[in-house]
């Protein structure tokens, strides 16, 4: 039973929009603020300023993956955004507590790093919340069938901008004395975000007490994550071919094929961002008929062939630009799909779609960090090749798992027609 089911059994659920109720493009706005914060902390801008203030490598890495906590984590707060108050309240609410973060912490940067560096943790929780609120509202206001679309929006922004907008705020940085561009950095984050007051949002149809609150929670979390329809699509959010983890690795192997750092600056900077956020876009247009697991499994698949690429062509510049572009297209496309499978897998928004929204899209940040483990141990026994070889083989581990999940489907369709057809 799904949770769209479950809303025509219990009446105190909220139910699916049958129309949208907000534009979809517009949250490409409403993302934005997540994108920038998420980018510029854990994505290169602060650790290279970091660096330039003198903390060790060491203790810049330490930073970086202490900053990498709460979105493994925002599924323990992201209750917050389905209690008390409307869900952009929360978005507001998140925006301007990130942003803050943001400005205080890059002040602090010149003064004491260790000190700036807990900021920017404090800013990412806020940070999470954001991602937990919009993915409520995109539950409570967009009609299933315009899902993935919406999601090609969200994850251009979250891609795109999340590679725009912390390449500014570096620049300025550089550039700039520090209050200047703090400010300008915060500002970056709020504007995007004061977007969500032009949402109209639903108003909830009930609101039980908090203990009758929380038993629906735990019945539509069993919905969602304990039955066969949705199982296999956890298992595919678990699985590496969506995970994309080659995008961090890929600046690290580019002077094995020849590539300067201008390139890298440039293909894995605001030019990959860009790149990837045309796949998103064009990740939207995947048909809505198609079951969005398969959609999901094809569109990892499309991983594989610019990995090969890399993995078997000669290590030359052309090589490299050629696989890393096609790469960067690829996984645009596939971060739309996944965000549209995680969608479906949610359904209705009931009492806690900003909660199992959080908890699918964790899982899906899960293959990021256990493949970058295994091709960094690939790499370690086979060399710089065995980066894109062991991610083009694993973006096909999908595709049996889908042509077992079929034949099961095609057997059980089956079977009652043999059971009517069987003689007495």
């Amino acid at each position: 039973m799904s949770v769209a089911r479950a809303v025509e059994l219990d009446p105190q659920l909220d139910r699916p929009p049958a129309r949208n109720l907000a534009v979809p493009h517009r949250f490409l706005w409403i993302v934005l603020p997540y994108a920038i914060y998420m980018g510029f902390t854990t994505n290169g801008g602060a650790s290279y300023l970091l660096r330039q203030v003198g903390m060790p490598a060491d203790q810049v890495a330490n930073a970086i993956a202490l900053l990498g906590i709460p979105s493994s984590l925002y599924f323990l707060w992201s209750p917050l955004a389905d209690l008390w108050m409307p869900r952009r309240w929360w978005h507001m609410l998140a925006t301007f507590g990130s942003a803050g973060s943001l400005a205080l912490g890059s002040l602090l940067l010149y003064r004491n790093a260790q000190a700036a560096v807990w900021l920017f943790f404090f800013g990412m929780v806020f940070c999470m919340l954001i991602s937990s609120a919009y993915g409520g509202l995109i539950s409570a206001m967009i009609a299933p069938e315009s899902r993935t679309r919406t999601a090609a929006w969200a994850q251009a922004s979250n891609l795109g901008g999340g590679a725009i907008g912390p390449g500014v705020i570096l620049y300025l940085a550089l550039h700039w004395k520090a209050p200047a561009w703090a400010s300008v950095a915060a500002l970056l984050v709020i504007l995007p975000g004061l977007t969500v007051l032009l949402l109209k949002e639903p108003l909830r149809q009930s609101k039980p007490s908090f203990g009758a609150h929380w038993r629906a929670v735990g019945r539509e979390l069993r919905l969602t994550c304990l039955t066969p329809k949705n199982a296999l699509g956890l298992i595919l959010l678990l699985a590496p071919p969506g995970a994309g983890a080659l995008i961090g690795l890929l600046p690290a192997i580019a002077t094995d094929y020849g590539v300067s750092g201008a390139s890298v600056v440039w293909i894995n900077g605001i030019g990959g961002g860009l790149l990837m956020a045309f796949g998103c876009l064009a990740g939207g247009w995947v048909p809505t008929k198609l079951d969005r697991k398969i959609a999901y499994a094809l569109a990892g698949a499309l991983n594989a062939g610019p990995a090969f690429f890399l993995a078997f062509a000669p290590p030359t510049h052309d090589v490299y630009m050629i696989g890393t572009v096609v790469y960067l297209f690829t996984i645009g496309f596939t971060s739309t799909v996944c965000m549209g499978l995680v969608l479906d897998v949610v359904g209705a928004v009931g009492h806690s779609g900003s909660l199992r929204y959080s908890i699918l899209m964790s899982c899906s940040y899960v293959p990021i960090a256990y493949m970058s483990w295994l091709e960094g141990r690939a790499a370690h026994h086979w060399g710089f090749r065995a980066f894109p070889a062991a991610e083009a083989i694993s973006s096909l581990a999908d595709l049996p798992l889908i042509a077992v999940w079929l034949w099961w489907r095609h057997s059980r369709s089956a079977m009652p027609r043999g059971y009517k057809s069987a003689p007495r």
